[in-house]
């Protein structure tokens, strides 16, 4: 039997789209070609595996039957050209590591500099990404490692938590409890909350509001672009809002506001992702800096 990997992907985007124009699109084929290879794999299989009208398409027993399995195959060749691909010279020795806004402030910094000392061998190339798209950004582009908030790892890749750290409320330096050492935050109920749309990020967005729950505040919101401070700063600088955010995330403040330690003390975790059993020297390497780095940063 000769059947091609060509062929079993036709064979799974027709029984995923159980439509010939949409399959051929989806690989950027004419839809002769998709249903002729297809002709050519039941052919090798001495199987029917769709029923066709004019255009569409319906899976046959066979088909139901098979789908598991090729879909799997295709699977497993894409891993083995991953993997391969992480041997070739110019993967070897670099390492794409995309990080969401807080990290950039003062983790990212401290594992550049730490790592063109520790691993000169190795070249990190870092990728920004807003809150909420930094895994989106490591599918886009190939990234190896990711460090966020929140983060949900894409097939064949692990999360761990990294570390959790301290949230501060950021209040104009004009608000009468700006001097505070810690802060109530049902105190704050003349405020509405700073903060993105759900959409961007669900689960760092229900995190931000559990806390605020937890602790007596149902705070109105008011929607920001990804980067809370950032362009919309002025809205908390000016007494029109404050926010909740990593104290890490204070570093880059502005003057005109105040970081001030939540009571009930509150958390948020911080999630490194990376692919699982990564082949690469310089990846483990890079692992293990990043962890010992965030460990003297929060200590």
């Amino acid at each position: 039997m000769s059947m091609s990997l060509r062929q079993v992907e036709i064979f799974v985007a027709l029984a995923e789209t159980l439509h010939f124009g949409r399959a051929a699109d989806r690989l950027h084929i004419a839809q002769a070609t998709a249903s002729q290879e297809l002709k050519r794999l039941e052919v090798q299989l001495g199987l029917r595996l769709l029923t066709r009208s004019t255009r569409a398409a319906n899976l046959t027993p066979a088909g139901e039957a098979l789908l598991g399995d090729a879909q799997a195959l295709l699977d497993a060749s894409h891993r083995l050209s991953e993997r391969a691909r992480l041997f070739q010279a110019e993967y070897l020795h670099r390492v794409r590591l995309v990080a969401s806004p807080s990290v950039v402030n003062k983790l990212l910094p401290a594992v550049i500099r730490r790592a063109d000392a520790e691993l000169p061998d190795t070249t990190i190339e870092e990728i920004s990404a807003d809150t909420g798209t930094v895994i989106a950004e490591m599918s886009r582009q190939g990234g190896d490692i990711a460090i966020g908030r929140f983060l949900a790892p894409p097939p064949r890749f692990v999360r761990e938590t990294l570390a959790t750290e301290e949230c501060v409320a950021i209040l104009s330096a004009d608000h009468p409890l700006a001097g505070q050492e810690s802060i109530d935050l049902s105190e704050l109920t003349d405020l509405p909350l700073l903060l993105w749309s759900r959409e961007q990020a669900p689960d760092y967005y229900d995190a931000l509001l559990g806390i605020c729950h937890d602790r007596g505040l149902n705070p109105m919101i008011l929607v920001s672009p990804p980067r809370i401070v950032g362009t919309r700063s002025y809205l908390l600088s000016e007494m029109r809002a404050f926010s909740i955010v990593p104290r890490s995330t204070a570093y880059s403040l502005p003057p005109e506001v105040r970081a001030i330690p939540v009571t009930p003390r509150a958390e948020l975790p911080l999630h490194l992702v990376f692919r699982e059993a990564d082949p690469r020297d310089s990846v483990r390497a890079t692992l293990t800096l990043i962890r010992e780095a965030a460990m003297d940063l929060l200590r």
